[in-house]
């Protein structure tokens, strides 16, 4: 998913919801529902060399261009 639709949503979501706002943010760990945690970083600017693997490698970067994706957590 590309940030910019990411961050549509939430926008979209906070808009018919005003009130989620103010919740907690939490992440699943798989799309089963399995586990759950709570967001406690703030998002960051990263490096991968691809996407296509179930565990993905990323690098820091020193600058938002350096990067190519942005971790949520």
């Amino acid at each position: 998913m590309k940030l910019s639709k990411y961050l549509e949503t939430l926008q979209l979501l906070v808009k018919n919801n005003p009130v989620v706002a103010d919740y907690d943010c939490v992440y699943g760990v798989d799309d089963e529902g399995n586990s759950f945690g709570r967001v406690v970083f703030t998002p960051t600017v990263m490096k991968v060399d691809s996407l296509e693997t179930q565990y993905i490698k990323v690098e820091e970067v020193n600058t938002a261009e350096d990067g190519n994706v942005v971790c949520i957590n």
